[in-house]
């Protein structure tokens, strides 16, 4: 499958401190992560917003067998892992690169955690969830050890099953990422100004983290 180049947003190269790749949601396209990316409002960030072939980085629900999603899932993960080759090769450091999604997006970037843990700045994985419920639990290498990590999801979701965030939450955790996460009572399918501040909040820590010291 052939993937169209990401629109990119944000901070000038020369300016950036940190990468955040924005995975849009079902149905969606890079302009609704670019309107996330100005609602976060974080300066000195660079903003990757890849775009999925009709709009689906995999073509079941969450709740259909992995195998189901093949190949389509397979090739989304691979290009996933293209576009970060591609910032070390720009030389962008692990650790200023931070992978993240919203709904299907966010589904994506858990599963490419835990398939590809590594030392990254941090993640955000707004109403996400694993995608292989097999994995769920088992000990995904030591990569991301220490990485922190923003987990979303809500009671009232209706389309990601709030055990699935759990779970995802759960599988990272064994993988020792530091997690702060939010699991809201009665939030719609959506990204609350929680979760913006929040992204915030995680950005700006990776940006300092990052800093060479003196």
């Amino acid at each position: 499958m052939a993937f169209s180049d990401p629109l990119e947003f944000g901070a000038d190269w020369s300016a950036a401190e940190a990468v955040a790749i924005l995975m849009h949601g079902h149905g969606q396209t890079p302009e609704h992560m670019r309107v996330l990316a100005i609602e976060i409002d974080c300066p000195n960030v660079r903003y990757i917003l890849p775009a999925a072939d009709g709009g689906a980085w995999y073509p079941k629900n969450l709740l259909e067998p992995f195998e189901e999603n093949e190949p389509k899932l397979r090739e989304s993960l691979a290009y996933y892992a293209a576009i970060i080759d591609g910032l070390r090769k720009r030389g962008v450091a692990q650790d200023r690169i931070v992978p993240g999604g919203f709904s299907q997006g966010a589904c994506l970037t858990a599963e490419f955690l835990v398939r590809t843990p590594r030392a990254y700045g941090g993640a955000l994985i707004f109403s996400g969830g694993l995608i292989d419920v097999a994995a769920i639990g088992r000990r995904p290498g030591s990569g991301l050890l220490a990485v922190p990590i923003y987990v979303s999801g809500s009671e009232m979701d209706a389309i990601i099953p709030v055990d699935r965030t759990r779970g995802a939450i759960k599988t990272l955790q064994a993988g020792g990422a530091l997690i702060r996460s939010h699991v809201f009572a009665d939030r719609a399918h959506e990204i609350s100004a929680d979760e913006i501040i929040a992204a915030r909040q995680l950005l700006n820590d990776v940006k300092q983290a990052a800093e060479p010291s003196a």
